[in-house]
């Protein structure tokens, strides 16, 4: 297999949002005040899990690609791509004993979800609602918590409500993917949560998603300070009024991470 095939197969260039929001689970733990060993180690079952996640979409959604024209031309559904799919699961699995039982059990269930969200027979990216649910929490939640399992002494309820947020983000974005999708997903049988709404009631549905995201982050910036709420507030304002006018998704990709989550870093770091 090529270089160029290989960086196919596990679609690295789409683990740019998810290794982020991995780092920021880092940051916001204090990571980076633990041993070099430790923040490797950290990093490789990160890249071996992101590898899992993404190869194992692959091997089973080749029908689903061929419809869109998106299937990697050497992919075929055969033991040796299925072990090549897994193997990174595997490994990262084992690495992460080196942390301790907790940690192992959390990649675990980390890996089991992010399995049968493609894998037959739950295939949960293909249940309405399920598909919402099960990307938000290993897209999401589960990704931001994996450092802070690590390097933190204890989850905090600053942490749990970061977490729920990120899973909110997380299951608007999968959503908004479905939209784009829905002709191809429609036409292959899917029943995403798109294909069981309908186009028009599921624009509406993620309108109304992401017009209450600012109400799921309040309570985090709440517990952070005052002056950094004040700053919330005020931009949180303006993020609504340019949505309601605007009708454009793409305002929240600014508003999300840079701003939201940045800021939260910021503050933790350079607590005012």
């Amino acid at each position: 297999m090529s270089i160029n095939s290989f960086l196919k197969y596990y679609r690295m260039k789409d683990w740019r949002a998810y290794f982020t929001l991995g780092v920021f689970g880092f940051v916001i733990a204090k990571g980076f005040l633990f041993p070099i060993l430790d923040i490797v180690l950290f990093l490789i079952i990160g890249v071996l899990l992101l590898a899992f996640g993404f190869s194992v979409n692959n091997f089973f959604d080749v029908k689903e690609d061929k419809e869109k024209g998106e299937a990697i031309n050497f992919l075929v559904q055969n033991k040796k791509n299925f072990l090549f799919s897994i193997s990174p699961g595997i490994l990262g699995l084992f690495l992460s004993t080196f942390f301790g039982v907790k940690v192992f059990l959390f990649v675990l269930a980390a890996g089991l979800i992010g399995f049968f969200y493609s894998a037959p027979p739950l295939r949960m990216k293909s249940r309405p609602f399920l598909d919402l649910i099960s990307h938000g929490l290993f897209a999401g939640a589960l990704i931001f918590l994996f450092p802070l399992l690590i390097f933190s002494p204890k989850l905090t309820l600053f942490h749990y409500l970061i977490a729920f947020s990120v899973s909110y983000l997380s299951a608007m974005l999968e959503m908004r993917n479905h939209l784009e999708d829905y002709q191809s997903d429609f036409k292959a049988g899917l029943q995403t949560t798109v294909c069981f709404l309908g186009y028009e009631n599921s624009v509406n549905f993620l309108k109304y998603l992401a017009f209450f995201y600012p109400l799921v982050l309040f309570p985090v910036f709440f517990l952070i300070s005052q002056k950094f709420l004040f700053g919330f507030l005020i931009l949180t304002s303006f993020f609504l009024f340019l949505f309601l006018f605007k009708r454009n998704f793409q305002i929240m990709d600014t508003y999300c991470p840079i701003f939201s989550y940045l800021t939260i870093a910021i503050s933790t770091l350079y607590p005012w």
